[in-house]
């Protein structure tokens, strides 16, 4: 079901969201009136072939609602690295010794492959307290699984339309295909933003293997929000996917693979809604 929003979340009224397990309105107040409170912080997760600074607008979204927030710029994104060295277990330990120095509990918002290495975090870093994690058009094995086992071939098939493997990197080799793939949107802004924040992403982190056991998901307050439009992960995918860890909280926008480039604000309000701030 369609995310439902009666005003501006940025605004002092009331915002009205919809849950698409138990069909009712989840009513939350706007928080600009509440700076005082203490909330989350909330670190952003980004997929593969991105960059943090992808987030950014979600980001400054956030900040007005005075929410504290923390974007995590995963290994191999702009210093000059060998691509072998970039493996799942390297990147997760990267991300959990960010973690690390944050207030707890942190609320994690993860995208894409983003998914598998916020699980494979959680499996090797016992010392950080995370008490929600909201997957956007994200990946989520356990028990032994590699990030895109539950992918189809038709999303497999969109997303060597514009990328190919060389040297052990998945190069962005077509950018009009990269972009028809990753993004529903003809903006050629937004599309140049799409390219600013991409990059060629090491192989070899999408091939670990994550040994999360789904019991040690119980605890953690789990929403997931589709993207409809998506071709890299598509709808049913993503659907399989929120099936396999038991996710009952779920949000679906009308977004390609890049909400928080194209669709930023309906992205933050359903975000805001899943995290029931």
């Amino acid at each position: 079901m369609k995310l439902k929003v009666c005003c501006a979340l940025f605004s002092t009224v009331i915002v009205a969201g919809c849950n698409t397990t138990e069909h009712k309105p989840i009513q939350y107040k706007s928080l600009i009136d509440n700076s005082s409170e203490k909330h989350n912080s909330v670190v952003f997760i980004h997929g593969a072939h991105l960059k943090g600074s992808s987030w950014s607008l979600v980001q400054e979204n956030f900040a007005k609602i005075n929410i504290p927030t923390h974007i995590i710029d995963l290994p191999g994104r702009s210093q000059p690295v060998s691509p072998e060295s970039i493996t799942i277990t390297y990147a997760a330990q990267t991300m959990c010794h960010e973690l690390q120095q944050l207030p707890q509990p942190l609320s994690l918002v993860v995208h894409s492959q983003g998914g598998a290495i916020a699980h494979k975090t959680l499996s090797l870093c016992n010392d950080i307290n995370v008490s929600d994690i909201v997957y956007i058009s994200a990946v989520a094995p356990i028990n032994g699984a590699k990030p895109f086992s539950l992918l189809s071939k038709e999303d497999e098939k969109n997303y060597f339309a514009g990328v190919k493997y060389e040297n052990g990197w998945m190069k962005i080799s077509d950018k009009p295909a990269f972009l028809s793939t990753f993004t529903d949107t003809q903006s050629a802004k937004l599309q140049k933003m799409v390219i600013t924040n991409s990059v060629d992403e090491p192989a070899i982190t999408g091939e670990g293997k994550v040994q999360l056991e789904k019991a040690a998901l119980n605890e953690i307050s789990k929403s997931y929000i589709y993207a409809k439009n998506d071709k890299i992960i598509s709808f049913e995918s993503q659907q399989r996917i929120a099936q396999s860890i038991g996710i009952k909280n779920t949000y679906t926008i009308n977004s390609g693979h890049l909400p928080m480039i194209t669709q930023p604000d309906e992205l933050s309000k359903a975000i805001v809604a899943a995290l029931k701030l």
